[in-house]
């Protein structure tokens, strides 16, 4: 029987969460996992209602109902996630875990043996890769679980979808179906790895939620533990181009991105896999492009790169978080090129073929330096090298501040074929489609499902909808604004007054321009231009200009400049802005 740890192993692993990356920014929720740890520990668990939390840790009065009231419910889902996140990667060693059951607040605390000593490099049993012949995968039958013959069958297709995308890619062999279907539920995933020689296993579940499919897809290793695990909400409506995207886009995901992998000449080791596994979650956040993901996205790659450090991939997802907190006002340009600079150097110093590592080196040149010869030629290494969609992404919203609009498009079809579901795409092409003033392509392309889409994307839909359509949009944008999304985004905090002002109700702008609002200068700009304020958006243009913030590359674009243009004021920000831009502008 497993002892609970004394409570100064449990305080400490308390300790080493607040300390951690993943609870970084995180008060109120470590304030929560503190006060429930404590009251455990005080023998009080069982009385831990929601009643309790939100009156000691939220600050509720005694009339908190939590029939009305679902603050402690959703802080609880938050925090269980979060500790998933720190165990899998951050604290994956840690002597003592700290869990929170679901269905109850109270935690439960277990030891674990600690890591064992690293294996010697020459018996390669610990190695990041061992000699080998690329990575060995199992896709195992999809599992509908209603019994409608529909999902059945979506179920079966997807298998041979993934079946076919993972076999065409480089430094990927995967066993045939035949292999695997008669030993589905039939042995371990364990005794299916050992049998078949296999390096990792695909295994998923399909339900319907409504009138949408939920996917839910699992990664594990040899001796069959979850490394990684993803999910897709989709609507049902075309299923055989459904399995098709999804096929597509966990093919992008799962590539291994070592260019002796891609030739074949190694196979993934245990740290390789569970490296793997980090670089999938950073990904994932990454993609979702809000403050709080990318700042967990770079604890993961860090995390990566301090326990795999021969592995370029950690190096280069630093780079690409730190270009992406750039691009999003998080930072500053000077900070995020020294950090993105360093990292992706060293992604080329490991593997100088790696396909990550040239995209990440672009995107430096093309946003922080704005060196067109030098960016466009690393993007073009890097397509050269493998298919990746940021590298693709990048390079498109890049072509199109070069109003190079043709190029531009063939890259975004290219990325969105590569990775057909992905809020980075739907972010990008709404932004260029916007500030390339193709606002009927936009509409077309997204109009049907602005729910859906990433905040940041349905304002430039809404946008669009506004200076090219027909202004319906943007009313539907703006009732399903989610304000507490938006306002831990400084810049899209500003947006719905954006809209609302453009529309005609400039109340909410006007309160905010009254005060300072925490968010980028152009943002600032282009809503003091929607209330009428001009010389308040000149004057944050021309800082925006000096900041040197990446959306200033807008500013010769943006249609809600307009009635600026052509006026002494903004003709000079003008020439300041292509001085901004550098010689290679």
């Amino acid at each position: 029987m497993t002892q609970t740890p004394p409570a100064a192993s449990i305080r400490a692993a308390l300790d080493r969460l607040k300390a951690s990356q993943t609870f970084s920014g995180s008060d109120r929720l470590y304030a929560f996992l503190a006060f429930i740890v404590e009251e455990t520990l005080a023998g009080r668990g069982a009385s831990l209602k929601e009643a309790v939390i939100g009156n000691e840790v939220y600050s509720r009065g005694p009339a908190y109902d939590p029939r009305i009231d679902s603050a402690v419910r959703v802080e609880a889902r938050r925090l269980r996630r979060k500790l998933e996140d720190y165990y899998r990667v951050e604290g994956a060693g840690d002597e003592v875990h700290i869990d929170m059951p679901t269905g109850r607040y109270m935690p439960a605390f277990r030891g674990q043996s600690p890591a064992p000593p690293q294996a010697d490099a020459a018996n390669g049993s610990d190695e990041l890769f061992a000699e080998g012949r690329g990575a060995a995968i199992a896709v195992l039958p999809f599992r509908a679980l209603s019994q409608d013959p529909v999902d059945e069958s979506f179920a079966d297709g997807l298998t041979d979808e993934l079946i076919y995308a993972l076999s065409r890619a480089e430094g990927m062999h995967v066993a045939s179906r035949g292999a695997t279907s008669h030993a589905a539920g039939q042995k371990s995933l364990a005794d299916i790895a050992a049998e078949l020689g296999i390096d990792a296993l695909i295994q998923g579940t399909v339900r319907r939620v409504g009138a949408r499919l939920r996917v839910t897809i699992e990664v594990s290793n040899a001796k069959g533990f979850v490394i990684w695990s993803d999910r897709f909400d989709t609507p049902d409506d075309d299923l055989a181009e459904l399995e098709e995207k999804i096929a597509a886009t966990m093919l992008n995901r799962l590539r291994l991105d070592s260019s002796r992998m891609r030739a074949n000449e190694i196979r993934p080791g245990p740290q390789a896999l569970a490296a793997f596994a980090g670089i999938m979650r950073g990904r994932m956040f990454l993609d979702q492009q809000t403050p709080d993901s990318l700042h967990r996205a770079v604890a993961m790659f860090e995390q990566v790169a301090k326990t795999a450090p021969d592995y370029a991939r950690g190096f280069s997802g630093i780079a690409d978080c730190n270009c992406d907190m750039y691009r999003l006002g998080l930072i500053g340009r000077d900070e995020a090129g020294r950090r993105a600079r360093e990292a992706a150097a060293q992604a080329m110093a490991l593997d100088p073929s790696s396909v990550e590592a040239h995209a990440s080196l672009a995107t430096v040149a093309a946003w922080l330096d704005f060196d067109k010869v030098q960016a466009e030629a690393a993007f073009t290494t890097s397509i050269r090298l493998g298919e990746n969609a940021r590298a693709r992404r990048i390079f498109g919203a890049f072509l199109t501040i070069l109003e190079r609009h043709g190029e531009a498009e063939r890259m975004f079809r290219e990325a969105r074929s590569i990775e057909p579901i992905s809020s980075q795409q739907d972010i990008t092409e709404a932004v260029c489609h916007f500030q390339s003033r193709r606002f009927a392509v936009l509409l077309d392309r997204f109009g049907a499902n602005p729910q859906g889409l990433p905040l940041e994307a349905a304002f430039h839909l809404a946008l669009a909808d506004i200076f090219g359509g027909m202004g319906r949009l943007a009313a539907e944008v703006i009732s399903a604004w989610n304000e507490a999304t938006a306002a831990a985004f400084p810049t899209l905090a500003l947006a719905l007054a954006e809209l609302e002002a453009l529309q005609g109700r400039p109340q909410r702008a006007e309160r905010l321009l009254a005060g300072r609002p925490a968010a980028s200068r152009f943002a600032i700009a282009t809503l003091a231009a929607a209330v009428g304020d001009d010389g308040r958006s000149l004057a944050e243009l021309e800082a925006s200009i000096a900041a040197r913030e990446l959306a200033r590359a807008w500013i010769r674009t943006d249609a809600r400049l307009d009635r600026l243009r052509n006026t002494a004021g903004f003709d000079r920000l003008a020439a300041l802005h292509l001085e901004s831009m550098g010689a290679n502008s």
